[in-house]
């Protein structure tokens, strides 16, 4: 069997203000053609497909175009699962009509497993802390910390048992939308979990043949494991993505042989390899062709315009300048360094120390800071003692979250 792997669509999502729909409308394109020419029997999407639990519509109707031009090709199944930008029940709603289709859909945690035919899918979303734990008063954040750990591990253990029931050797995919320690982040990145308390070790996930992995838009495997792999997402979601080469994660099966080993009952890495097979595990990346291409550029003020000169034509970019003094009108002077061949979307001023703090602030902007950092810049500025609100600001945030996007 022949899956394909991505993840973090973001549908709807903008970049300063900049719609992105024309660079996702020309990824699916790419996806459908890679899917028929590929000879594709599944999609994995691993979380992530709409940017905000309440999308744009324009971005439901791309998502819901892509879907029926899916079912057209009519050799293709696809199992799709929530992430935390997503409403779960918004994703749901369609299932049991998408599911005629042989489109699986999963937003909220549960029986997540699905048999394709040529394998079985551990189909896990997003879990989030209300299917994980119940609150209780008095806790400290180590012990939920510790419990949400705890609960993340004792689902996948319960689905990969729920696999093995039916498989029958076949090889069982994991997915999921969490951070693996050990993996690389990037800006555009939100906290899964409060304090990145969710964040799991690579060895959660032995025993799976290959594990589909969403939330980190930078394609990367981990740990060094070939079968342990976050995708990326199709485009390039900040600035601090602009460097990356994006792609889609083409497994292969035909290698695995349903090997059975005798194992001791504490023998997870030996129960591992023999769900493997033990056989080499086949991967392809394809690299996604880039529609829009972001910039960011380091320019001295004395030679802006001959460094700006080898940025593409139509791209945007981010244009950081190297200067021994504030200049209030930089703005103007990259963009008219510009000349209209490309869009400056942030222009940033690199000043030596003693100039930058009585100018402007070193640090990101608001628009840039996430509301728990900003509740805590508030109570720095304000001179308060804020562990013990903090936690308290981070516990009502996580409440509203889950209201949000249920």
């Amino acid at each position: 069997m022949k899956l394909l792997h991505t993840a973090d669509w973001h549908l709807g999502a903008r970049l300063v203000e900049r719609d992105r729909l024309p660079e996702h409308a020309a990824f699916l394109d790419w996806l459908i053609d890679s899917l028929r020419t590929e000879q594709i029997d599944a999609l994995l999407i691993s979380g992530d497909i709409f940017d905000a639990a309440n999308p744009p519509q324009d971005a439901v109707a791309l998502y819901f175009d892509f879907l029926k031009r899916l079912a057209d090709l009519k050799t293709v199944k696809a199992v799709i699962t929530g992430g935390n930008h997503d409403s779960a029940s918004h994703l749901n709603a369609p299932r049991e009509l998408l599911r005629r289709f042989e489109v699986h859909v999963f937003g909220h945690a549960g029986d997540n497993v699905v048999d394709l035919g040529g394998a079985v899918v551990a189909a896990v979303p997003f879990l989030r802390e209300r299917d994980l734990r119940e609150a209780a008063a008095g806790e400290t954040m180590a012990a939920v910390h510790e419990q949400v750990r705890a609960a993340i591990r004792a689902h996948y253990t319960a689905q990969l048992t729920a696999c093995r029931a039916i498989a029958n050797g076949r090889p069982i995919i994991a997915m999921g939308h969490l951070t693996v320690l050990g993996a690389t982040t990037s800006d555009s990145e939100r906290d899964i979990h409060i304090g990145n308390l969710g964040a799991v070790g690579a060895d959660l996930f032995e025993g799976f043949y290959y594990t589909a992995l969403g939330h980190l838009h930078r394609p990367q495997k981990v740990a060094g494991l070939e079968s342990i792999r976050y995708s990326g997402s199709p485009i390039a979601l900040s600035f601090s993505e602009a460097a990356d080469a994006k792609s889609v994660v083409v497994i292969d099966t035909q290698n695995h042989s349903p090997v059975r080993l005798p194992l001791s009952s504490n023998d997870a890495s030996r129960q591992g390899n023999a769900d493997r097979g033990m056989d080499e595990l086949i991967i392809q990346i394809l690299p996604i062709p880039t529609t829009r291409h972001l910039i960011r550029v380091t320019a001295n003020r004395t030679t802006l315009a001959a460094d700006l000169a080898a940025i593409p034509a139509d791209a945007w970019a981010e244009v950081t300048v190297k200067l021994d003094a504030p200049e209030p009108d930089l703005d103007r002077q990259v963009r008219d360094a510009a000349q209209g061949r490309f869009e400056v979307l942030k222009v940033l001023a690199d000043l030596p120390i003693t100039e930058t703090r009585a100018w402007q602030s070193t640090g990101p902007t608001l628009s840039e800071l996430q509301p728990r950092d900003v509740f805590r810049e508030l109570l720095k500025e304000k001179q308060i003692d804020g562990e013990e609100l903090g936690a308290v600001f981070d516990e009502l945030l996580a409440l509203r979250e889950a209201n949000y996007t249920q």
